[in-house]
């Protein structure tokens, strides 16, 4: 297993967290968060000035059929709003100072703007229940597209999101695949279905979970390409150094498949929020993670990725800034255990 983080300069935050005037641990799971950063960066000196949203889209072929409420239209009306700075990310983002990019790998319809990165690998999956969505060859160019934008963008700190309509069909597949589950341990409403939408949706994950696929034929057998860029994006980070933000649950599916292409890898990814889907429980679960924001959120886009970043900017305000105990002429507290 390759080692991705600095034990080093995690040791060297935590010592200088301990040192600040507060009671030890006083910010809890925040303060694992800067520790993990220096780690991943190998510098106990954190600073997050430059942040970045990666919005990664495509569409799936198994959108023709009733598993969403939406077809593959809305994708590209979506990427071209989230290009143009319209879409919800974009607020919350600005809020934070963060950029956004909009990075279509996939996307099956015409888009309009001039701001949409073009990574293309194809004009949508092809239906899963047909023929494999893509080939094994495509698949891998969708992983290397999100590993070759985390290389060229210029961020302390980068979320990494998504927007492909049926995509949770997907992630749900390839969960349970890689994680020995049934479909109904892993099938949501995605962004809203009735019942009888619900229970296609169920029927359709289970009829294609294959426990013991190997990730990178998995991958390239559902789609799509957005989930592949993702998976790109997180090991994209590990070799450069760079912290990256999961959002929700198909943002999380790709830290999975990432972890499972390259063991390690999840020591570099934060998880910023515990998502409403049911995939998000089991692979957070499973990957060790400990996300901060609980608040049922299923918007995608990697909206909740960027809001932990305005908990991470107060977070290192004290890191950065607090008095410590040498300077306040108090005796340190003690760590007991």
């Amino acid at each position: 297993m390759e080692k991705y983080i600095d034990n080093q300069a995690m040791q060297q935050a935590r010592k200088h967290w301990d040192s600040i005037a507060h009671p030890l641990h006083g910010l809890g799971t925040m303060e694992d968060i800067v520790v993990q950063i220096a780690g991943i960066t190998g510098n106990p000196e954190v600073n997050l000035a430059k942040k970045s949203v990666l919005i990664f889209c495509g569409d799936n072929g198994i959108s023709e059929t009733k598993v969403s409420q939406s077809d593959s239209t809305v994708t590209a009306m979506v990427a071209d709003e989230l290009a143009e700075g319209k879409s919800s990310v974009n607020k919350m983002a600005a809020v934070a100072g963060a950029s956004v990019k909009c990075i279509d790998v996939g996307i099956k319809d015409e888009t309009h703007s001039d701001k949409i990165i073009d990574r293309k690998v194809v004009h949508g999956t092809k239906n899963f229940l047909k023929e494999p969505a893509l080939t094994v060859d495509q698949a891998k160019k969708s992983i290397e597209a999100g590993t070759h934008e985390v290389k060229e963008t210029d961020a302390d700190i980068i979320a990494v999101g998504e927007m492909g309509i049926a995509d949770t069909t997907c992630a749900s597949i390839i969960t349970a695949s890689l994680l020995n589950l049934t479909a109904d341990q892993v099938t949501g409403r995605g962004a809203g279905l009735d019942n009888d939408g619900f229970l296609f949706k169920k029927s359709v994950i289970e009829s294609q979970i294959h426990h013991g696929e190997e990730p990178l034929e998995l991958l390239a057998r559902i789609g799509g390409t957005e989930i592949g860029a993702m998976t790109g994006a997180f090991i994209g980070g590990a070799l450069y150094h760079t912290p990256t933000v999961a959002d929700g649950a198909v943002s999380l599916t790709a830290a999975l498949l990432a972890e499972r292409l390259c063991p390690g890898v999840k020591d570099t990814i934060i998880a910023s929020n515990s998502g409403r889907e049911k995939m998000s429980g089991v692979i957070i679960e499973e990957l060790g993670f400990k996300p901060v924001i609980h608040a049922d959120i299923s918007l995608g886009e990697g909206t909740g990725a960027a809001m932990l970043f305005p908990l991470l900017d107060q977070t290192l305000a004290v890191y950065n800034g607090a008095h410590s105990f040498d300077g306040m002429k108090l005796e340190p507290y003690k760590r007991l255990n």
